[in-house]
């Protein structure tokens, strides 16, 4: 594509929109093992959507993942980042942003949206485009056609899902809101985005400014373990789960639960400050760190709960 001086204006997304379906859960939590054999085998599995549906039982799709091109290598499995870079793009996606940039998605990933003169160090500008062209060349080949017809998802019918999972294509010649900067095109509509709304609308909806702790560093590492404890936090509220945050489930999200002993602390008083950082913002009305035996266990939580709406006919 030729490339383009024309000032864009994008006015980004406070809104986080997160899909929370099991397929977008399962994606970003492939053991290197599973993600190579299937990039390895370019082999189609069964996907169990369902262990123990009371009338169907076990539901299984057919999954498939590969790389859209062969001159493009990816050796490691989609991540946490990863997840919290392709929400960050749904939302500006659904708030009708067909364009956006890595110092946008940068803001996104760290609630610091509307700050203009928050832009990306080296390091996490490299992190942003190593996730985005994951992102953009992993491709999905998904067959709802089981559990649309056993759920009613989709009115019943069937669907094939067929696409990477940031359709999009990038320039490096643009002016957004009066700098010059790499400008993303979204192409069309992410996958995992349809498939949570065809799901019944599986998505997560929260403020996300409330990312931004103030003096606390937006490593790569920070930013996963934030956006993947807020997803937690926002699940627990919606389906009123067991309102606790244990640390060994986030150092397995986030891919550390074998990393050294002082990675494992510093991700844990992340963990502590962004949720006290919650509180202070009231999306959380307390917290208490909790041990087993001489090991911190996990952050139990209270919030304020909204009531129930309930269908009265008259």
């Amino acid at each position: 594509m030729a490339n383009s001086k024309n000032n864009i204006q994008i006015y980004p997304s406070k809104k986080r929109i997160v899909p929370n379906d099991r397929l977008s859960k399962v994606l970003f939590n492939l053991t290197e093992a599973d993600y190579q054999y299937l990039i390895d085998n370019q082999d189609t599995i069964g996907f169990v959507e369902m262990n123990n549906h009371k009338k169907f039982g076990e539901i299984v799709s057919p999954l498939k993942i590969d790389i859209d091109g062969e001159s493009f290598s990816i050796s490691e499995p989609l991540n946490q980042f990863d997840s919290a870079v392709i929400s960050v793009c749904i939302s500006e996606w659904l708030a009708n942003n067909k364009i956006t940039t890595p110092a946008i998605i940068f803001r996104g990933l760290t609630g610091k949206v509307g700050k203009h003169d928050a832009e990306p160090s080296k390091d996490q500008l490299a992190a942003i485009f190593n996730s985005v062209n994951k992102l953009m060349r992993l491709q999905l080949t998904y067959n709802m056609a089981d559990i649309c017809e056993k759920l009613n998802y989709n009115g019943g019918k069937p669907e094939l899902l067929v696409s990477t999972l940031l359709p999009s294509h990038y320039i490096k010649a643009s002016t957004v809101n009066g700098n010059d900067a790499t400008t993303i095109y979204f192409t069309a509509e992410p996958p995992l985005l349809k498939i949570a709304k065809l799901k019944n609308e599986q998505l997560l909806t929260y403020d996300a400014t409330l990312l931004d702790v103030p003096n606390q560093q937006n490593t790569p590492m920070n930013i996963a373990v934030k956006n993947y404890v807020m997803q937690r936090i926002q699940e627990v509220k919606l389906h009123r789960l067991t309102p606790t945050v244990t640390f060994d489930d986030v150092f397995k999200k986030c891919r550390i639960d074998n990393a050294h002993g002082e990675i494992k602390r510093r991700a844990r008083e992340t963990i502590i400050a962004f949720m006290n950082h919650l509180k202070s913002q009231s999306e959380i009305t307390n917290l208490e760190i909790t041990k087993k035996g001489n090991s911190f266990y996990s952050v139990k939580f209270t919030y304020s709960k909204k009531p129930l709406k309930l269908a009265i006919s008259n």
